[in-house]
């Protein structure tokens, strides 16, 4: 069994120390556990509490140690690590406004309209996207929250976010999960992935926002959509907190390639491929892997390094949820 990395997981490097050699050894017990690691019995007592708080471990009623399959533990562990980090998401996300808001109030009082400028109506609003979209040279990042009508596009209309494209204008969409089941919009982010534009997908509760170029943000002012107030950003330092934000969502969030274009996420992986995945899930030796579909260990662990590649995925464990979830095997 290979030398894992769960620091990803929240797991301590002592505590995946002592859950391996648990996993090597499950008759071990806590004397046998402090031979074998050189550890104090305090330390001990510590990792072993915590494992159990992860369901990693068992606890007998005299505080004997028993591993959780890894099959179920780690994975209930990395599951709940997901879901922390979309809370995280959501939080900065919904901070994002907030602090706009709170730092252009003072701003706005030093007579400086050219830095922060407020938009009233929607005719005010779309003028501004239209012009900021046609003058963009670089980058458009947007977040297309679940509350905007399905008529209204990312960037103003269809016709600006594909003209924003064809000039070779970089377009990243965090868009909300439940714009998909709805035929319009999924339509539309369809037609712009087509054309090379970027999503990722998001839950829960959040704000419009738009950057342009790095250099001028407009951030929705009401979860009121029909109202259509927003705020024009071009002081540096919010402006770049906000694309920050952005960025720290972007990293985080689910792709969304494989809800706009069923299938599209296998291109590239033939059949060997996708058995190669199954038998890595539930094999834990490449010799044995390799044995069991035909093929040489060297080509099997080159396929194993393609699907890693592919799935973006730094552990064999890592790619075998992912490929988990998009139900591949």
């Amino acid at each position: 069994m290979g030398v894992w990395e769960l620091t990803a997981l929240g797991v301590e490097p002592l505590d995946e120390s002592v859950y391996r050699t648990l996993l090597q050894n499950p008759d071990l017990t806590r004397t046998g556990l402090l031979a074998a690691l050189g550890l104090e019995t305090a330390e001990l007592c510590l990792s072993l509490k915590r494992l159990e708080q992860q369901g990693m471990i068992h606890l007998d009623t005299d505080g004997e140690p028993s591993p959780v399959d890894p099959g179920i533990g780690i994975e209930q562990l990395a599951e709940r690590r997901l879901r922390a980090l979309q809370e995280q998401q959501l939080e900065v996300l919904s901070t994002t406004q907030s602090f706009v808001l709170r730092a252009t109030r003072g701003r706005g009082r030093t007579g400086d309209p050219g830095q922060v400028e407020p938009l009233d109506g929607a005719d005010a609003v779309h003028e501004r996207i239209d012009e900021l979209a046609f003058f963009a040279r670089r980058e458009i990042v947007v977040t297309q929250p679940s509350w905007l009508p399905a008529h209204e596009h990312l960037t103003g209309t269809r016709e600006a976010d594909l003209r924003c494209l064809r000039r070779g204008v970089a377009l990243r969409v965090l868009a909300h999960r439940a714009a998909l089941p709805d035929s319009e919009p999924a339509g539309h982010l369809r037609e712009l992935a087509e054309h090379g534009a970027e999503f990722r997908l998001l839950d829960g509760s959040f704000d419009r926002i738009a950057v342009f170029d790095r250099e001028t943000a407009l951030v929705q002012t009401t979860a009121d959509a029909t109202a259509r107030q927003a705020l024009m950003v071009r002081q540096d330092v919010l402006v770049h907190a906000l694309h920050s934000f952005f960025e720290r969502c972007w990293s985080q969030a689910s792709d969304a390639l494989s809800c706009l274009r069923p299938g599209a996420e296998r291109e590239g992986l033939d059949e060997l491929h996708l058995k190669v995945l199954q038998v890595m899930a539930c094999t834990d030796k490449d010799e044995a892997g390799a044995r069991e579909l035909g093929i040489s260990v060297r080509t099997y662990r080159a396929r194993i390094a393609r699907l890693l590649q592919h799935l973006n995925a730094s552990t064999r464990f890592q790619a075998a949820l992912l490929a988990r979830d998009k139900g591949w095997i």
